[in-house]
């Protein structure tokens, strides 16, 4: 008896991996893969560093860097958009989006697809500057830019529609 309980066991849980997810949890799943921050946290966390000083005083809005290099966007004191820059030969694996080592389009948005598999990415050609990539999460939404030579630069996650 022990093996068709097992059996039933097994069924149940590859039942629950393949739930789709709605759009707040898989912008909450997209969030947590960037950093731990929580978008809606107020202005000075801790562990944060400002990318242009003065900035908040001119246009309202601070950059903020963490120790992993992603840049975390406030708007009226609130975070509302998180971004990673991938840099020319940065081979490290990122945690964003699931990308790990992958660079190459088809390679990452493969990897993206495997990490919220319940999205449907559409990518659109940039004259003179490559393809975007991008998808809604809930409220919420992903943008993948690529160079012409389909590498990618950067993997940018909006809260919401904030302007």
């Amino acid at each position: 008896m022990a093996p068709l309980i097992t059996g039933v066991v097994s069924l149940g849980m590859a039942a629950c991996a393949h739930a789709p997810r709605s759009g707040p949890e898989l912008l909450t799943v997209a969030e947590r893969s960037f950093s731990d921050i929580p978008f809606g946290t107020r202005e000075g966390v801790p562990g944060l560093t400002m990318v242009i000083e003065g900035q908040c005083q001119e246009w309202g809005e601070c950059s903020y860097a963490d120790a992993n290099g992603v840049e975390h966007y406030f708007r009226e004191g609130e975070l509302v958009v998180k971004a990673y820059a991938f840099t020319e030969g940065d081979t490290r694996p990122s945690p964003v989006l699931g990308i790990g080592t992958a660079r190459h389009m088809d390679a990452v948005l493969s990897r993206v697809e495997r990490f919220l598999p319940e999205v449907e990415i559409e990518c659109r050609p940039e004259p003179d500057h490559g393809q975007t990539c991008g998808a809604t999460l809930g409220e919420g939404w992903i943008n993948l830019q690529f160079d012409r030579d389909g590498r990618i630069r950067e993997a940018r996650l909006d809260a919401y529609h904030f302007t």
